[in-house]
């Protein structure tokens, strides 16, 4: 048997609407960071074929400039798509004094499933170049003989 281990991954991919609005904060140094809550939903079939669902929430840090971004224009039930990394916190409860942690996602990247009409955002823009109209019909191309393609 190889003595090779396998690397570590913690990576986390996770879609799903805010539970509540955002809490923008600063550490003490000043260094923003928001703190969010999101769930996902999972359907499926039991037994009988019966439609169930399961929801899951994930507790969400987001850091710097990404996370004044999302304190400050993002709200309750806005479908997100998370990328980032597990991260356990760990802290003594002041009541009990016990031992207490926490899993929850370190988010590199926050990007926003929708647009939010209310700030003008609206479908996006239409690409450069992009004709309204339709597209002209083009002329059928000559088949390539095998003598021209180089290899």
């Amino acid at each position: 048997m190889s003595d090779l281990k396998m690397p570590d991954l913690n990576r986390v991919f996770l879609a799903g609407r805010l539970t509540r609005d955002p809490e923008l904060k600063y550490t003490t140094n000043g260094r923003p960071y928001c703190k969010m809550r999101v769930a996902n939903t999972r359907y499926y079939k039991d037994k009988n074929g019966d439609r169930q669902e399961e929801n899951t929430y994930a507790d969400v840090t987001v850091w710097g400039n990404m996370a004044e971004f999302i304190g400050e224009r993002m709200r309750k039930g806005r479908p997100v798509l998370v990328e980032g990394n597990l991260r356990t916190s760990e802290w003594e409860d002041a009541a009990t004094g016990q031992a207490r942690s926490r899993l929850e996602i370190n988010a590199q990247r926050v990007t926003q499933l929708d647009w939010d009409d209310s700030r003008g955002g609206g479908a996006a823009p239409p690409r450069s170049g992009s004709s309204s109209g339709p597209a002209e019909p083009r002329e059928p191309e000559e088949p390539v003989s095998d003598d021209d393609i180089p290899f």
